[in-house]
């Protein structure tokens, strides 16, 4: 099904079969990512996988029932990769990092699971090889930095605090202090915030120090938290443009969270798109933005204002549905425009469409065919 030719290459819907990577729907093979695309070696770099998630279910526990943040997700991070998580508001992104991290706080609590770093089962670690395990395996870059650093302490004794609860007490000061600089080059900071404290610095220089104290001790995987969130457009494009320059150089593998899909195309290998609780795409970047399969991904795409034309905003009927009581069958299917009886009955499980391209809808399933070409041929002519 993946090789169907399709019979309205124009239609840019949701329902198009797949291009290979680099593809358009355009004439010439014009790319058509809004953005140009940041290119690795092949996806990341390589094929060994640094990061498994299978099956993580992660709820939070309230008077009324369990709420379901993340439902069963499973996903490979694989050895110098860029991953970008992206979805709306509430729909797991955090969570799973958080789950990951084995940093998710009562009333929250891990269902079931498997996290493995390494081949190290993360689940399995006690509270003292967790401790150990953070900062030199897993790390996070935080969403507010303005919150994460300690206003009391400065900049280099904050830093110095990471690297001695893991190394031990630092004898040599001096190549302690040139460290740190080296750090502060990396992530392009000067020298003189070393004797600073955290509210003399911007709010981009705050967030490039929580990316050097998360690199510091060269870590397996880097969790950013929506690290561009809180920061206006140069600033981001600064920041993000960091992120990048400092995984390539230490060679650490990334999980980036966000919501800005166009600033996501510049600094990513692939996008994993979840929505309540559910990972429903995960693709190259190249994939997701010339053909995004799944209906939501579609809409995500649509949200993304065009420099050379005026668009209408497409939304889509139905809200989110109480993630303590979710539907049978597809997630979505209260909000998509091509559900039918099945939607409702099976739960769609993750179909494999081509090389590191997956999809959780019916549509994409070979026995149903037919219904998707007739769903394609009811956007074309509406």
């Amino acid at each position: 099904m993946a090789e169907q030719r399709n019979p309205h290459p124009k239609s840019n819907s949701p329902l198009d079969p797949p291009v290979r990577r680099g593809a358009s729907h355009k004439e010439g093979g014009t790319s058509t990512l809004p953005f140009p695309p940041r290119r690795g070696k092949g996806l990341g770099g390589g094929d060994r996988v640094v990061l498994s998630v299978d099956n993580l279910r992660i709820h939070y526990a309230t008077p009324q029932g369990d709420v379901i943040a993340v439902s069963d997700i499973s996903f490979d991070l694989y050895e110098g990769e860029t991953l970008g998580l992206v979805g709306e508001s509430g729909c797991g992104k955090s969570t799973t990092a958080y789950g990951i991290l084995q940093l998710v706080q009562p009333p929250g609590y891990i269902v079931h699971g498997s996290i493995q770093v390494d081949g190290t089962e993360v689940l399995n670690l006690d509270e003292e090889e967790l401790r150990k395990f953070r900062w030199t395996g897993l790390s996070l870059i935080p969403q507010g930095a303005m919150n994460s650093l300690n206003p009391t302490m400065r900049v280099k004794d904050q830093i110095i605090d990471v690297i001695e609860s893991h190394e031990g007490k630092q004898t040599d000061k001096e190549a302690l202090r040139e460290r740190i600089f080296e750090l502060f080059q990396n992530v392009g900071l000067p020298n003189r915030i070393y004797n600073m404290y955290p509210h003399e610095l911007s709010g981009g220089m705050k967030q490039r120090v929580c990316i050097a104290m998360g690199v510091a001790l060269h870590p397996t995987v880097v969790i950013a938290d929506e690290a561009t969130s809180a920061l206006d457009v140069v600033v981001q494009r600064i920041v993000a443009q960091t992120l990048v320059k400092v995984k390539d150089e230490i060679g650490v593998s990334l999980i980036v969270i966000g919501h800005d899909m166009g600033l996501l195309a510049q600094i990513v290998d692939r996008i994993a798109v979840m929505y309540a609780g559910k990972m429903v795409e995960i693709a190259p970047v190249e994939n997701v933005y010339a053909n995004p399969l799944h209906p939501y991904t579609q809409l995500l795409i649509d949200s993304i204002p065009s420099i050379k034309e005026r668009k209408p905003l497409k939304i889509t009927e139905g809200i989110t549905h109480d993630p303590r009581n979710p539907p049978s069958g597809c997630i979505f299917r209260l909000r998509c425009p091509f559900a039918w009886e099945r939607c409702a009955e099976v739960e769609p499980p993750p179909i494999y469409v081509e090389d590191k391209h997956e999809v959780a809808c019916h549509l994409y399933d070979e026995q149903f065919e037919e219904r998707r070409t007739n769903a394609l041929a009811s956007l074309a002519n509406p």
